[in-house]
């Protein structure tokens, strides 16, 4: 049986030659029936249903791997089988996942329906819950950590007569028969009150400030109800996107690097299985690609670059090097056109907000179809805006992928300095894509409501929040223990309801859902589950975008007005009271 081996190795023709081959991996020791996807040799279908189904290039003959282990050709059709035999075993617990998913799609739907329902119901909900909330966990923080304190201090006193010396061990409970545990828990826990008490005064009204905003938010959302649906466009585009770029990037990792040789459309090629050769016919796509290609004016033989991308543009001769610049080029591209859609989204969402904010009179001033204004907006006037700031962003993300690249091919060769240097420079990136899209994510806000540039937007932005920084701390964290919460229960009312659903443990459910033929009902459970927190963060996202957008209209509101007939406030009259302002009544003329 004829040996396969690199381009550049010639065929040995005799069982030494074929050892030698096989230890410097110049030739495959052993072959696998395949067939070819998008121009690589894969392995077929058939090798992972029949195990045996696998030719040994040297029978009888040992091998002897990289590390000068000696491996039989027994032993190496024995791993294989179990190999196979695992792959079996996955193969069908996938296929009866894949089955009960199958076979509830219609239910998945139902209740992914039924949590888009349900956020959306929160959140017009929240504008009479949040306070609610947020002063119940306060009072239930406050309430755990005060028994938390008697309790700690009530095990102390118990043990306080005990003996017990302080060792450092791997049983927890000893630890809870001692003293000085509980001494120290409540010490821990009673100056976390201490300091939570006192925030909680010092920053009781910013608290209100921020409860307000989020009601604020939750009105705006009740009278623009489309703008939930807004995600589904920058989804819909990423993920058209993200096929285009993996289609290119496999045709990219497809092309060849030795050249096309002459071929027709239509040419032979060869499966290797048990004794049978099978020979079968196929369409060479990429040869009749290179005949069409040829026709283009360009000189193949040429020197310099000029005829090194005509080879590779007609021949398919484009090198590792060309191979590899172009695979960059497109990752960079991705990285710019996945934020680019990204902020597409936020700009349009911040102007429906804006637009719902500087409305002096609501909702009389709002626009009849405000996402839709914003949304021409963006692409008629700041597409060099968002452009620009997610250029920022890709080039942050390029820079992070080079170096985790890096990382990944110097693993176990370089040394320790090195090794920490490259992590800090990993980690100093990782912070500053994340500075980075918290500055575009407030700038495209202020291009929303000024429509400036991105740098005058960036500044003006990053400067008003520097102004205002306790006020940002405050509606930040309330906004995303809030987000939080809000996720929590709607995923898990959702889950529940599904697991009683499929589970049949409803009372009542066979006379409104027919039974379904299931193996695992946790199956599409699970899916229920991940698909209703899919919809609760595109709902929540909008709503936090809102919140920002609202948040710092009202900090330039308070900035730049003054109550006057001149200069009147815009925030609502709950705003205006927290903060003991309110707007003069014009002078009657005489």
């Amino acid at each position: 049986m004829k040996a396969i081996c690199k381009y550049n190795v010639t065929t040995p023709t005799s069982v030494s030659a074929s050892i030698d081959a096989v230890k410097v991996e110049d030739c495959a020791p052993f072959l696998f029936p395949s067939q070819p996807v998008v121009y690589r040799c894969l392995p077929s279908s058939s090798v992972f249903k029949q195990g045996r189904n696998v030719t040994m290039t040297f029978n009888g003959t040992e091998l002897t791997d990289r590390n000068n282990v000696t491996v039989s050709v027994n032993q190496l059709e024995q791993a294989i089988l179990n190999f196979t035999k695992e792959l079996n075993v996955v193969q069908d617990y996938g296929i009866k996942i894949l089955g009960d998913v199958t076979a509830s799609w219609w239910l998945i739907l139902v209740f992914a329906t039924i949590a888009m329902f349900v956020s959306f119901l929160w959140i017009v909900l929240l504008r009479w819950l949040a306070g609610v909330i947020v002063w119940l966990s306060i009072v239930a923080f406050t309430g755990l950590f005060s028994y938390a304190i008697f309790h700690c201090f009530k095990k102390y006193i118990e043990l306080k007569d005990s003996s017990g010396q302080w060792i450092v061990t791997q049983d927890l409970s000893y630890y809870a028969n001692l003293k000085e545990t509980w001494l120290a828990l409540g010490i821990i826990a009673a100056a976390i009150l201490v300091v939570t008490i006192l925030l909680l005064i010092f920053l009781i009204n910013r608290l209100r400030i921020a409860i307000a905003l989020i009601k604020e938010s939750s009105r705006a959302i009740g009278h623009m109800v489309g703008i939930l649906f807004w995600p589904l466009i920058p989804y819909l585009m990423q993920i058209g996107l993200l096929a285009f770029w993996g289609a290119s990037a496999i045709c990219l990792a497809a092309v060849s690097k030795t050249g096309l040789k002459a071929c027709s459309l239509h040419r032979n090629y060869t499966l290797l299985g048990g004794n049978s050769t099978e020979a079968q016919q196929y369409t060479d796509v990429r040869c009749w690609l290179s005949n069409e290609l040829t026709e283009l004016p360009c000189n193949i033989s040429a020197e310099g670059f000029t005829g090194a991308a005509c080879r590779c543009l007609t021949l398919g001769d484009c090198g590792v090097r060309y191979t590899y610049v172009l695979q960059a080029f497109q990752l960079f591209m991705w990285f710019w056109l996945m934020n680019f859609i990204s902020a597409v989204g936020q700009l349009t969402i911040a102007g429906a907000f804006a637009s719902y904010y500087w409305a002096f009179e609501k909702p009389k001033d709002i626009p009849l179809f405000p996402v839709f204004s914003s949304f021409c907006r963006a692409f008629r006037y700041h597409i060099g805006s968002m452009a620009f700031g997610a250029l920022l962003i890709a080039i942050v993300q390029f820079l992070i992928a080079i170096l985790t690249y890096v990382d990944h091919k110097l693993k176990g060769r370089e040394n320790i300095v090195a090794k920490f240097i490259l992590k800090c420079l990993i980690c100093c990136f990782y912070c500053m894509e994340k500075l980075l899209k918290f500055i575009t994510k407030n700038a495209y806000i202020m291009i929303a409501v000024y429509g400036k540039n991105f740098c005058i937007s960036a500044k003006n932005a990053f400067s008003l929040l520097l102004r205002n920084l306790i006020r940002v701390v405050v509606v930040d964290k309330v906004t995303d223990f809030l987000l939080f919460i809000s996720k929590l229960l709607i995923v898990g009312a959702v889950g529940v309801l599904a697991y009683f659903v499929v589970a049949r443990e409803m009372p009542g459910i066979d006379r409104i859902i027919p039974p379904l033929q299931l193996n695992y009902y946790l199956a599409p459970v699970l899916v229920i589950i991940c698909t209703s927190y899919i919809v609760a963060s595109a709902f929540f996202s909008i709503y936090g975008m809102g919140i920002d957008t609202i948040f710092l209209s009202f900090l330039e509101d308070l900035e730049r007005h003054d109550g006057s007939a001149e200069k009147p406030y815009y925030m609502n009259k709950e705003l205006m009271v927290i903060l003991g302002k309110k707007n003069k009544a014009p002078k009657k003329q005489a």
